[in-house]
């Protein structure tokens, strides 16, 4: 288990890691509430009919326990671990494995001391995640619609010209959702290449459409100009990002090296809730397979579409 290795990371950026192999400066002894997942599943009874009828199921909150060892530094450390799991706060847990990372955020119940003396102290942490599933550390990225470039270095201008791009087109996406998980929220970007009026997404096997603009309420995008919808549990809005040029927009990237449309639209979106068709739904993708596809009034050939998810699984 010398391979295994668990960063924990405050909403205050303070980092702390834990290793079964040696102190770093903490020993990670056990932990416990990472594998597997528990539902809770609603039935109901009738009089007349034997046994009862399943009405459905959600996933339980995730409770994951950390206990955790040091063995010097012992007032230094303990600050650590204070600051790093303060109460009333959250943060994010990374779980490396073999290479392989997952995610999962969490909020801080409790940090309880146990052997104050001797050379070997250890601590128990106590998570509750609220939303139960690991994730990939980034986002995976489709791209459905957008202009590729074909000018590269060096370069020879013929006569008769030189196309400087193409426009790349897939009205059909089949997102194959394999991991067990349901409910799994998508970041919808549409970027305006000229005047685009009332852009949708649609999920083809729930009927599902989300539709921002409609008669009355007309949408009409300008070039430049992006629509991002969020359909995460817990942040499900549309925006319009109107102000920030494209290198702006470039520059807000992950530790990754990939945009953070969340970072994008807390800094430069404006919310258009008002803009919301009443029927539509906040599209998420379901276990198994998800078709999407999308549509424009006017100006689609001038739409560019990205779809972003986190997959999800239900243990590590």
């Amino acid at each position: 288990m010398s391979d295994i290795k668990v960063i924990c990371t405050s909403d205050k950026n303070v980092a702390v890691s834990f290793t079964w192999n040696g102190f770093t400066p903490f020993h990670l002894v056990d932990i416990e509430g990472i594998y597997g997942i528990e539902s809770n599943v609603v039935t109901s009874e009738n009089t007349t009919i034997d046994g009862s009828t399943y009405q459905g199921a959600t996933a339980k909150e995730r409770y994951v326990n950390l206990i955790v060892e040091m063995d010097s530094n012992y007032s230094e450390n303990r600050n650590l671990l204070y600051k790093c799991f303060p109460i009333k706060s959250s943060g994010t847990m990374e779980y490396i494995e073999d290479g392989e990372i997952k995610v999962i955020k969490y909020e801080v119940e409790s940090i309880i001391p146990g052997k104050t003396t001797g050379v070997v102290r250890d601590y128990t942490l106590s998570l509750i995640c609220p939303d139960p599933y690991f994730k990939d550390p980034i986002d995976t990225e489709i791209i459905m619609a957008s202009w590729v470039s074909d000018f590269f270095f060096p370069a020879e201008f013929p006569a008769e010209g030189i196309e400087f791009g193409h426009r790349k087109t897939e009205y059909v996406k089949v997102i194959e959702n394999t991991n067990g998980a349901d409910n799994t929220g998508i970041t919808v970007v549409f970027k305006a290449g000229g005047t685009v009026k009332n852009p949708a997404i649609y999920h083809t096997e729930s009927g599902e459409f989300f539709k921002v603009g409609f008669e009355g309420n007309d949408l009409f995008l300008e070039s430049g100009q992006y629509v991002i919808i969020c359909t995460h549990t817990g942040k499900k809005d549309v925006y319009l990002i109107d102000k920030a040029h494209q290198a702006e927009i470039e520059d807000v990237r992950n530790r990754y090296g990939l945009i953070d449309w969340e970072r994008v639209v807390d800094q430069y979106g404006q919310s258009i809730n008002e803009y919301m068709d009443e029927d539509g739904t906040f599209i998420q993708l379901q276990y198994g397979t998800n078709t999407l596809t999308y549509s424009a009034e006017e100006g689609i050939n001038f739409l560019s579409v990205s779809i972003y998810y986190r997959v999800s699984y239900l243990g590590v």
